[in-house]
């Protein structure tokens, strides 16, 4: 089961930045977005290991690559 925790650390925040940089089409307030829900759940206790939160901290680094290499916030028109 820490296992589980460990994968989901590395993906969750990551596609939860390309998704809100999606929505907002700003990248900058996907992350804010993406810290503000995950500082919350940090307070709220349901990390039960710091390694946890240093993965969700580079997969939320990870994610916000991804915005500026697929320039996902970006609106194209046709």
């Amino acid at each position: 089961m820490t296992l589980y925790w460990y994968m989901m650390a590395m993906v969750v925040p990551a596609v939860t930045v390309v998704v809100f940089a999606r929505l907002t089409r700003n990248k900058f307030i996907a992350v804010l977005l993406t810290f503000v829900i995950f500082g919350v759940s940090i307070y709220r206790g349901f990390y039960h290991s710091e390694w946890v939160i240093f993965v969700d901290a580079l997969s939320i680094v990870i994610g916000y690559m991804l915005v500026e290499i697929f320039q996902v916030d970006q609106i194209d028109e046709e």
